[in-house]
């Protein structure tokens, strides 16, 4: 853990570094995509269990929220954002949870990767997916997401494929 630690450390300050080194006396500037926000998303989950418990792959339509807040490092932005997806439908029910987030602004557009946990039943269990959110204002950010996660509980080996289209509003 410890070498871990020191190794992201070593890649932020590095990567902050590369963002000054044109210009040192210039103030760093904040993408668009940095800062507080809440947001919320409409989207199609595919689920399915088999083991004790069997589930057939089935699709839900279900509404979810999101908060979170960005901010840059060199180029990066680095983030952190809750979700609540309450796909009830689901094999798993409604999920909540926590993602570290991953993106690289060019202008108005924004890929990013995220990674955590999802909360819930049956079992706390890795959750990941891939994005890329639009500034559509200074205030407005449009996304579209797939997230995914699994589990082994229950005796049974669950899985979930969520995709997803939202809205960020941006405190500024």
């Amino acid at each position: 853990m410890k070498k871990t630690l020191a190794t992201l450390v070593v890649f932020l300050a590095t990567a902050s570094g590369f963002a000054h080194a044109d210009d040192i006396t210039s103030a760093p500037t904040a993408s668009l995509f940095s800062g507080p926000y809440v947001g919320f998303k409409v989207g199609a989950n595919v689920s399915s269990a088999a083991g004790e418990i069997n589930k057939p792959s089935h699709t839900t339509v279900f509404p979810g929220f999101t908060a979170g807040y960005g901010f840059n490092v060199g180029p990066l932005m680095l983030g952190a954002e809750a979700f609540a997806d309450l796909h009830h439908g689901s094999a798993t029910y409604k999920d909540g949870g926590i993602d570290a987030k991953l993106g690289m602004p060019f202008g108005q557009i924004m890929p990013y990767a995220r990674l955590g946990f999802t909360v819930d039943w049956p079992a706390t269990r890795p959750h990941w997916g891939l994005g890329v959110e639009y500034a559509a204002t200074k205030n407005l950010g449009v996304t579209a997401e797939w997230t995914s996660d699994h589990a082994n509980a229950e005796n049974s080996s669950w899985h979930n494929n969520s995709f997803t289209l939202g809205m960020h509003y941006y405190f500024r």
